[in-house]
C-alpha cells in the first residue's frame, strides 16, 4: 500500500510540476512576441525613421529655398533703391533741363515713373514706407 501511495504522490507532482511548466511556456509564449511580430516591429520602426529622415531633408530643402528667395528679394531692392536714386541724382537742380516745351513733359512723365517704380516696389515689400516717403520727396523736390 506504501508503494501505490508512492507511485500516487510521484504521479500526482509530476502531474503538476508538468502542469506548472505547461503554463509557464505559455505565459512565456504570451509575453514575448514571435518571429513575425517582431519582424514586423521593426519594418515598422524603420519606416517611421526614413520617414521622418525624409521629412527633416524637405524641411531643410524648403528653409533653404526661402532663405534664397529673401536674398534675391533683398538683392532686387537694393538694385530699385539704386537705379531710383541714380534716376533722381540725374534729374538734379544742378542738371541743365528746359523747364517748357517738350523737355518740361518728358521731365514731368520721368518723375511720374519713377514715383510710379517708387510705389511698386513698397507693394512688393522692397521700400519700407519710410525709405518711400523720403524717395518720394526725393523725386519731388528735385523736379524742375
Amino acid at each position: 500500500m506504501k508503494s501505490k501511495l508512492a507511485i500516487a504522490l510521484i504521479l500526482t507532482i509530476g502531474a503538476t510540476s508538468a502542469i506548472a511548466q505547461t503554463d509557464d511556456n505559455a505565459a512565456g509564449a504570451a509575453r514575448s512576441p514571435t518571429y513575425e511580430e517582431q519582424q514586423a516591429s521593426s519594418i515598422e520602426a524603420e519606416r517611421q525613421r526614413l520617414g521622418n529622415a525624409r521629412i527633416e531633408q524637405e524641411m531643410e530643402s524648403r528653409a533653404r529655398e526661402e532663405e534664397r528667395r529673401l536674398e534675391e528679394a533683398q538683392q532686387e531692392g537694393l538694385r530699385a533703391q539704386e537705379e531710383v536714386a541714380a534716376s533722381t541724382d540725374a534729374n538734379a537742380p544742378n542738371s541743365k533741363s528746359e523747364p517748357s516745351g517738350k523737355h518740361g513733359n518728358s521731365n514731368m512723365s520721368q518723375i511720374l515713373e519713377q514715383l510710379r517704380t517708387l510705389g511698386e516696389l513698397k507693394d512688393s515689400g522692397y521700400v519700407t514706407d519710410e525709405e518711400f516717403r523720403e524717395l518720394k520727396q526725393e523725386i519731388l523736390n528735385n523736379r524742375p
